[in-house]
């Protein structure tokens, strides 16, 4: 435990009590947002010294590292109730992709990626699994961490794809070319010369008219 953690947790716990920091870590272990994070508290600072803690309780959810707030609930020298706040210092790691290889823009990352593990920091989430079809949205060193943004998901622009269309209880599939589309969706040009937009799915892409 760092010697902070160790110094704010005198501070906040006494006698009979919980230990401080394991139960801050617990509080912001059951705040935790992102698919199999992990948190470390490594610091701790505020609370009440009259205010002998008993529970923690994240008043928000942990999407990444700093500093959380903690209302800290517990007795006081004279048995009864009190509450005070405290402030954790938290760092946030997570799954994460890193590359095997220097891949080039526009070339398929998979066979290119493999596990990692990195910290979450505000704005900037690492990215835990490809989406099919993904390609890399610029030149990437070897060993790079990726995040959304490095990542271009669906065929590239010109390769044959199929559409599929739903309306209204009908499906129509044509064969189309793959053009360029803005990130999270799909786009192909149709034989006719018509340009579509939807979701990729299983390879395809999947248009829906209300």
């Amino acid at each position: 435990m760092p010697a902070a953690l160790h110094l704010a947790a005198a501070l906040l716990a006494a006698s009979g009590g919980p230990p401080a920091a394991a139960s801050a870590e617990a509080a912001v272990a059951a705040a935790l947002a992102p698919d199999g994070a992990r948190a470390r508290v490594e610091a701790l600072r505020g609370g009440a010294s009259g205010c002998a803690p008993a529970a923690f309780r994240a008043l928000r959810p942990v999407l990444a590292s700093g500093e959380t707030p903690l209302q800290v609930d517990g007795r006081d020298g004279a048995g009864r109730p009190c509450r005070s706040f405290a402030w954790a210092a938290v760092r946030v790691t997570g799954p994460a992709l890193r590359t095997t290889r220097a891949v080039a823009g526009g070339e398929p990352l998979a066979g290119a990626v493999e596990p990692a593990e990195a910290e979450r920091l505000p704005g900037r989430s690492p990215l835990a699994g490809l989406p099919s079809g993904a390609r890399a949205a610029r030149a990437l060193a070897s060993g790079t961490l990726l995040a959304g943004a490095d990542v271009r998901a669906g065929p590239a622009p010109g390769a044959p794809v199929q559409v599929v269309v739903r309306a209204a209880g009908l499906e129509i599939t044509r064969e189309a070319r793959a053009v360029p589309c803005v990130r999270g969706r799909a786009c192909a040009l149709l034989p006719g010369g018509r340009r579509v937009e939807g979701r990729l799915q299983d390879g395809r892409i999947l248009v829906e008219v209300p």
